[in-house]
């Protein structure tokens, strides 16, 4: 039995959707959110599906609909329960231009597609639990975007959520608090981890998704979180690879974490790694962070600061220097999601019924989630390896 086989027991065979009534209700843009989520283009899903991508294409832009004996085929290559396919609930729609992709010119169509489907889901998972948990309000200041810089924007979001001029501490539960969702996805989702980070303020909710890859350093996690809040407040039409929209994002969140007017009389006026990394950890961003707010103050030379990185590599590559991720440290790891979904399990609202309003397996609710399986893992006593 595996964790599909899970879900349709606990429903029933009672329960199940019958094909007919899929078919009826067939929604076109699920069928194209999970060939996204799933990472295929349509040529993949015909040819694994035993159909022309011609047909993919008809059904995806509501030419025909599927047959009753190609949705099962379609479910099962998709890895989504057949009622998934069906009309009925809220989808989050967020064109590819909706977004802020963290690093555009590394990833394919097909990573952001599925990076697209992911952001998606989080906010349709959002939207269940808050029919059965109150979640934070979105508290985030209106700037005159026409007119805002990020200099003067990150002092607004620090003025608007009482921060003053210290430490930003526990960025991430921050950030939740004032009701954005913070989303790390796991490993599993190796394809999207190449996107490095992605917002959105499209949805109802803003959404921030944070890959693994950022999630080895806390203090580079932490940049990303604040670079991603700076499009939240300043960038409301996405422009996917703008540089200017980048840089800016970029200052806004070097003001938010360090304020000029503090770290300026902080830094040292020599390249003191020592120090540095003292700075580092009491304002928790990376010493590249301080070496680059260095070169802005021009304290330094550019040739200093060169040799500052070269010893810094140096001391990385002897492992003298080794990031701390981001597990280490709870106030950075997104609860607010597994948080609802423990209190609507509280009130009866177990992760079950949360696939089952959603239509998704149980493994993808908990991987949206941040969740463990809570299953306890078989193991085998005798190895049936021949000796």
């Amino acid at each position: 039995m595996d964790d599909r086989d899970t879900l349709f027991s606990l429903l029933g065979s009672a329960e199940l959707p019958s094909l007919d009534a899929v078919a009826d209700a067939f929604d076109p843009a699920r069928l194209t959110q999970a060939r996204f989520a799933a990472g295929l283009s349509k040529a993949k899903l015909a040819e694994l599906v035993g159909i022309t991508p011609a047909a993919i294409g008809q059904y995806e832009s509501r030419v025909v609909t599927p047959r009753r004996d190609v949705l099962p085929v379609l479910a099962r290559e998709l890895d989504v329960p057949v009622g998934y396919f069906a009309t009925g609930r809220p989808i989050g729609r967020v064109d590819g231009s909706e977004a802020h992709f963290r690093s555009l010119r590394s990833t394919t169509a097909r990573d952001r597609s599925k990076a697209i489907a992911f952001i998606e889901q989080v906010w349709e998972l959002t939207f269940a639990l808050e029919k059965k948990v109150r979640f934070p309000n979105v508290d985030l200041p209106v700037l005159d975007r026409q007119h805002a810089d990020p200099i003067s924007a990150a002092h607004t979001l620090r003025e608007h959520w009482g921060l003053g001029v210290k430490p930003v501490k526990h960025l991430v539960a921050l950030t939740e608090s004032h009701g954005i969702v913070v989303s790390l996805l796991t490993l599993a989702n190796a394809d999207v981890a190449r996107v490095g980070a992605f917002s959105t303020s499209r949805l109802a909710r803003p959404v921030v998704v944070v890959t693994p890859e950022r999630a080895k350093s806390v203090f580079v996690y932490r940049f990303t979180v604040a670079h991603e809040l700076g499009h939240l407040l300043l960038h409301g039409e996405a422009a996917p690879g703008d540089q200017q929209q980048e840089r800016e994002a970029d200052q806004f969140a070097a003001e938010f974490l360090t304020p000029r007017s503090q770290i300026v009389n902080l830094l040292p006026r020599t390249v003191n790694l020592s120090r540095l990394d003292e700075l580092s950890r009491h304002w928790g961003v990376s010493v590249e962070s301080l070496l680059l707010r260095m070169r802005e103050t021009g304290s330094v030379s550019d040739a200093s600061i060169r040799r500052g990185y070269q010893k810094l590599n140096h001391l990385r590559s002897s492992s003298l220097d080794a990031p701390e991720p981001v597990n280490a440290y709870p106030g950075e790891v997104p609860s607010m999601l597994a948080e609802a979904a423990r209190l609507a399990d509280q009130i009866g609202f177990t992760q079950i019924d949360l696939a089952r309003e959603l239509r998704w397996h149980p493994t993808r609710v908990r991987e949206v989630l941040g969740v463990d399986d809570p299953r306890p893992t078989l193991r085998l006593v005798n190895d049936p390896s021949p000796e």
